[in-house]
């Protein structure tokens, strides 16, 4: 056997379906959009320009700043109802003094209350430590690991860590750095008392504003000049908002935005609403649900129609196209109703052309959804949930040219999507995750079971990003096999339940994964070799060969059956990975030149780069030196003419350098390592082994010669 240092045989496909079609391959292909990157990140949301009143809760944060910053970590609760303004306080005390922490500071919305399901702490984790500079390749999947490095990073640094709308003590103790120096403040609507016993924690509650407090707020929106003018109708408008902040900030915002209307006339017609409720309420105090109904009542039709709609978005995070699909408007008409409903401060941009809601506004937005006809409500949910696994479906063939995946059909609304490529179509995808994940929920919730099969069918995007988020994927493939026997559809249900057993595989869970493989072997499942497929890629990848290739062996005439000309080029292309690692080189070239055809065939641009490589290192491993460097250099050159292949590229530069490496050119060798460092850097993949071969090829080749 030749010498094969240097040599990996990482590429390799395990399956066709929904899922496995990717293998290893789909994970090295686009890097995730808006990950890690900055060693001191800087994530607090924007703070509101009028914040007041809270010097209490403030003096309490600035107290235990104080008190933590030699001896031990420091943990607040900022506890109190929903509305009362515990965000806007904990965003304007963090912007005040995250410079006292020079290593970071980490916000996250744990979405603890709303449409959305709480997030997982293993995804804020993620989320956390990709900031912190980890590339996604190396967060852990486990809880308990993914804290354990969380921690460990954050060891003799100093970092503030905000925890915005926590549902329970148990999402939040993960997230809590243990290094004295470090801060962490919680919000939440609950007490969170277990945090007090076992962490230590100091609470600190906020309670809804006194009049004072109220005036101040009103006086910082309106001006002095307007609230002299009449002084008693700011304070009823004051005792009409029942001392809630956002109220209160509804009120005097929609006040200020007409200057010729009296205070008074603005008290007037939020008490005749109260006292003329229509049946909408009971969501938030009376009092509160006047100054809601008073705003909504100001609004015009068509913002009316916007506002209220967005009470059956899946989540209070939504850009302007789904909104539009939403609401069937046009995109411009949208982004102007959006734009005025910011204004009043009933919505909040959090980007271009994107924004948010509080989520006492979206259940309130939802009951006076509700007051439509049930016709028009359905109309609603259908279309943006429809919207969502559209793009998404069209974002998946972007990502995913040539593969196979479940046509679904399920029609078109709104504005078409403007992705142009794989990279795009991953950002998006990547950006819209959380929405994507309730929009599946609420869809099965709602019975409108076909964007449920597109999304399950589409989430396979989640193994590009870090590895905590694959358990996401999961939950939607379980989504959707329950929405396809609701439907009775056979085929989706087979086609997303291998989907699920390649996931579980992706996650290392071998047993629940081959449990799932083998279930599919049934005369029922009319793509059989999928099982097949699916347990040689389990068996290959916990390194049991022998038995790979027989699933494989088994796979490839029933793939020929089906006439599936790709489906026999990742079997083959498997197969060959198998023999390389056997030994069998012979056998191994036999079945890349059978691979490469059908990739040729297929149209497969990526899998004929891939061809190459396995060739290049059947080849060297043999010890044909110029032969392997030959086919590892058409490898680099396929990767090369592909968008979005920069990991695959650096693979195929460290693998020629490996070749010229044998073949005595040590300038050219060193220099394909420093290219390949360099987009692993770039990439946030480690570069480390890379640079350390590049160093040491630097040396030999510059060393003097032996006398």
């Amino acid at each position: 056997m030749g010498d094969q240092r240097g040599v990996s045989n990482t590429i390799s496909e395990s399956g066709t379906g929904s899922a496995g079609q990717a293998g290893s391959i789909g994970q090295a292909v686009v890097s995730a959009p808006g990950q890690g990157g900055a060693l001191v990140p800087r994530q607090l949301p924007a703070p509101v320009r009028d914040f007041t009143g809270r010097e209490h809760q403030v003096a309490a944060l600035d107290s235990l700043l104080l008190s933590g910053t030699t001896a031990h970590r420091t943990v607040g609760v900022l506890d109190g109802t929903g509305g009362v303004g515990k965000t806007t306080l904990v965003t304007h005390w963090a912007h005040q003094v995250q410079n006292q922490f020079p290593d970071g500071t980490l916000f996250v919305n744990l979405r603890g209350y709303g449409p959305s399901a709480p997030l997982d702490p293993a995804v804020v984790l993620a989320g956390f430590l990709t900031g912190l500079g980890v590339a996604r390749d190396e967060v852990p999947v486990e809880l308990d690991a993914a804290a354990g490095l969380f921690r460990s990073l954050l060891v003799s640094r100093r970092v503030l860590v905000v925890l915005d709308n926590a549902a329970t003590a148990e999402q939040v103790r993960p997230l809590l750095p243990a290094t004295a120096g470090c801060m962490a403040v919680v919000t939440s609507r609950d007490s969170l008392i277990d945090l007090f016993v076992s962490d230590a924690a100091h609470r600190i509650s906020l309670d809804l504003f006194g009049s004072t407090e109220s005036h101040t707020l009103l006086l910082a929106v309106l001006g002095p000049s307007r609230i002299e003018q009449e002084p008693d109708a700011a304070n009823e408008l004051v005792r009409l908002c029942a001392g809630l902040p956002l109220a209160v900030r509804v009120a005097a915002t929609r006040v200020a935005s007409r200057p010729q209307w009296r205070i008074a006339d603005v008290v007037d017609e939020i008490k005749e609403d109260q006292a003329t409720d229509d049946g909408a309420g009971g969501m938030v105090g009376e009092a509160v649900q006047a100054v809601f109904d008073w705003s909504y009542a100001r609004l015009t039709a068509e913002q009316a129609q916007v506002f209220r709609f967005l009470g059956w978005h899946p989540g209070t995070e939504f850009s302007v196209p789904a909104v539009a699909a939403l609401c069937e408007l046009k995109h411009r008409e949208t982004g102007r109703c959006l734009e005025a409903l910011a204004e009043m401060h009933l919505i909040e941009p959090v980007a271009r052309h994107r924004y948010r809601m509080h989520d006492l506004l979206h259940a309130y937005a939802r009951t006076r959804a509700r007051l439509d006809t049930p016709d028009e409500q359905h109309a609603a949910r259908q279309r943006v949930v429809t919207w969502y696994a559209s793009v998404a479906q069209f974002a998946d063939r972007l990502l995913y040219p040539g593969f196979p995946s479940l046509e679904v059909e399920i029609g078109w609304v709104g504005p078409p999507p403007t992705l142009e490529d794989r990279a795009q179509a991953l950002t998006w995808l990547a950006t819209e995750q959380p929405t994507l994940h309730a929009a599946a929920r609420t869809a099965l919730e709602w019975e409108i079971y076909a964007p449920v099969l597109a999304l399950a069918a589409t989430s396979r995007f989640l193994t590009y990003l870090p590895s905590p988020l694959w358990t996401v994927r999961l939950d939607i493939e379980a989504l959707g096999i329950t929405a396809a026997r609701a439907l009775g559809d056979p085929a989706a249900e087979f086609f997303l339940r291998e989907s699920h057993s390649e996931t579980l595989s992706v996650l290392g869970r071998w047993e629940e994964a081959e449990a799932g493989f083998t279930s599919l072997d049934t005369p029922r499942n009319p793509k059989r070799y999928t099982a097949f497929i699916g347990l040689g890629g389990v068996h290959l990848k916990q390194g049991r060969l022998k038995r790979a290739r027989d699933c494989y062996q088994q796979a490839l005439p029933l793939a020929r059956t089906h006439g599936l000309v790709r489906t026999q080029a990742v079997i083959e292309g498997n197969l060959a990975t198998i023999a390389i690692r056997l030994g069998e080189y012979e056998q191994a070239l036999a079945h890349i030149d059978r691979e490469r055809d059908l990739r040729d065939h297929a149209g497969d641009q990526v899998g004929h780069a891939h061809s190459f490589y396995r060739a290049a290192t059947a080849q060297l491993a043999q010890g044909n030196h110029v032969s392997a460097l030959e086919l590892a250099e058409q490898a680099l050159a396929g990767y090369r003419e592909l968008p979005g292949t920069d990991k695959l590229v650096a693979r195929a530069l460290e693998l020629a350098a490996t070749c010229l490496d044998h073949t005595g050119d040590l300038a050219r060798a060193a220099d394909y390592l420093q290219r390949a460092a360099t987009l692993y850097t770039d990439l946030e993949l480690p570069a480390e082994a890379a640079h350390e071969r590049w160093r040491e090829i630097t040396a030999r080749a510059t060393a003097p010669p032996h006398a």
